[in-house]
């Protein structure tokens, strides 16, 4: 909800000090600063009022794992999803949420265990099919069915009867209940304050039933070939290269967009720099330290660029099924051996060091938290000893970590800090598609550096998915530390049925320090975004949920810039 997302007073804050500590650091790396124009390379045309067209195109550093919304469950999916499909809610930019597919936000019960949505009416998907209450049940039906997989059905899990139609018990969901043809009635058997959250998530997305049954209910296929009723269309998926999405004519919604969307596939973050900074893509998330010290060193692009905290975590993940981290002395002493400012000084100022599951912008967080990690060597090797290893641990741990020289890079600056306390590390680097299959997996993997974004700006969506026992699954688990914790379970579903704001806080300040007191990970930073986009990018700024570009227009015909065009910024 919008209460637990950071204020605007405190983002625009991290923003100035991020900035300072960048060129703090940054004097080493100026005299290599890549070569080229200090400005933008064109401009916009200055027209008065939002205009359709053009072709908007940007990059990302890895494949797209799938177009399905009941299935997607990471940041690249989601930012070609959510061009294709709406939801009934969503997030403004500011985390608030907001009706889209339905006419407002829903009428709740008294007792918070009812949730009537009236839907707009008029709206089709792409292929012409009539969005009603019916295909929004059909669609969520197909979501929770155990044979569709969705790691989505744990967000739904105060539906009633949710648990027995998973099962193949009931052919229906009895908390789901068509009243009319635009009216939808949703039913809980426990007051849950994320259920909204969750009916803003991708996975409650409605897909078109007519689409599902042309395609035979082939997942591949459905996974390839999206039709929803977003503010584009599917146009073309050219596997590991790029994807392309066109203008949907018909949007209950119209505004000023792009003709077509291209997003382009595996582009590392380098080549990602240099084809913006030459005008060729339209946006760049994220840079190498060289050339994100020219940005700040430009005060041409400074109007053009933005460092924000984002809302994820990011550490080291122990599966405590397996030895020895099966003993929590051993998964402290890990947490205590490492250095995180040593690592963030390495991101140049792009990460924030952590010590908690939970990110600062979320209730719960805690920057004075008793049970706060913190680097400590010496109390490492007497965790250690207490774990029966005084003169350190007699194997090496295998942990994996993400293929390329950075994340190898930033791992080798806490193997090393591990290795000064007698935890000698083995790193293995594994291709995305096998981290994911594997690390899901009961007693496959014994530490994997791991992290998390929110699906929704609530402290539930961290500590739920990768802490309750009822995320842990024999293939597939959200907590893929596979850690239990009885005390945790309690509070975390407490958490999720008070009303009451100052309790439900303090029922997550608690789980937050458990989890962080019995590390079932090291935690070890926040990340800061950046992003920068041509001047002629416009209504483009960071977003508090998602990462996407479904609300830019372009300010067309662009023109070759000129120093004159940035006059002013210089001075």
């Amino acid at each position: 909800m919008s209460s637990t997302h950071a204020s605007d007073r405190t983002r625009k804050l991290a923003g100035p000090l991020v900035v300072l500590a960048l060129l703090a650091l940054g004097g080493f790396f100026v005299a290599n600063l890549p070569k080229g124009p200090d400005h933008p390379r064109f401009v916009g045309a200055g027209n008065p009022e939002p205009v359709n067209g053009g072709t908007f195109q940007w990059t990302v550093g890895s494949n797209v794992r799938t177009l399905d919304p009941h299935i997607a469950y990471d940041s690249v999916s989601y930012q070609a999803i959510r061009l294709v499909f709406d939801g009934l809610l969503d997030y403004d930019p500011d985390g608030n949420l907001i009706a889209v597919l339905a006419e407002s936000l829903p009428e709740i019960s008294a007792d918070g265990k009812i949730f009537r949505f009236r839907l707009k009416d008029g709206i089709r998907f792409h292929d012409g099919l009539e969005l009603t209450a019916e295909e929004v049940s059909w669609s969520l039906h197909r979501m929770l069915s155990k044979r569709t997989g969705s790691p989505g059905y744990a967000f739904f899990s105060a539906l009633r009867g949710v648990a027995d139609y998973h099962e193949g018990k009931a052919e229906r969901i009895e908390g789901i209940v068509v009243e009319d043809r635009l009216t939808i009635r949703f039913e809980l058997t426990h007051s849950d304050q994320t259920f909204l959250n969750a009916m803003a998530t991708t996975f409650s997305y409605p897909i078109s039933r007519a689409h599902f049954e042309r395609l035979g209910g082939d997942r591949t296929k459905i996974a390839q070939h999206p039709v929803g009723a977003g503010p584009f269309a599917f146009e073309g998926w050219e596997r590991g290269v790029k994807l392309s999405f066109t203008r949907f004519e018909d949007y209950h919604a119209p505004y000023a967009r792009p003709d077509t969307m291209v997003m382009w596939e595996n582009v590392d973050a380098t080549t990602a720099a240099r084809r913006f900074r030459n005008g060729d893509i339209d946006v760049l998330a994220g840079a190498p330290k060289v050339h994100l010290l020219f940005f700040l060193e430009s005060e041409a692009w400074k109007p053009y660029f933005t460092l924000e905290p984002n809302v994820a975590v990011f550490g080291l993940a122990m599966n405590c099924e397996m030895p020895p981290l099966d003993d929590v002395h051993v998964r402290r002493a890990i947490a205590a051996a490492i250095d995180r400012k040593t690592i963030t000084d390495y991101m140049l100022g792009l990460a924030v060091p952590a010590g908690q599951p939970l990110p600062p912008q979320l209730k719960g967080h805690d920057a004075e938290l008793e049970t706060l990690q913190t680097y400590d060597p010496e109390r490492a090797k007497e965790e250690l000893a207490l774990a029966g290893y005084p003169n350190g641990l007699p194997k090496p741990i295998e942990v994996w970590i993400g293929e390329g020289e950075g994340p190898r890079n930033i791992a080798q600056l806490w193997q090393s800090d591990l290795e000064a306390v007698g935890i000698p590390v083995r790193l293995r680097q594994v291709a995305w598609a096998t981290y994911l299959a594997e690390t899901g997996k009961e007693k496959s993997v014994q530490m994997f550096s791991s992290g998390w974004s929110m699906d929704f700006p609530d402290p539930s969506n961290f500590l739920d998915p990768l802490f309750h026992s009822r995320s842990i699954h024999p293939q597939h688990s959200e907590n893929r530390s596979f850690y239990r914790n009885p005390e945790l379970d309690r509070l975390l579903d407490e958490g999720r049925a008070e009303v009451d704001p100052e309790k439900r806080a303090a029922l997550y300040h608690e789980a937050n320090a458990i989890v962080a007191r019995d590390a079932p990970w090291a935690f070890l930073f926040y990340p800061v975004d950046f992003d920068a986009w041509q001047p002629y990018v416009k209504n483009f700024r960071p977003h508090a949920v998602w990462s996407d570009y479904r609300s830019v227009w372009l300010d067309l015909p662009r023109r070759p810039a000129t120093p004159e065009d940035f006059e002013e910024a210089r001075r």
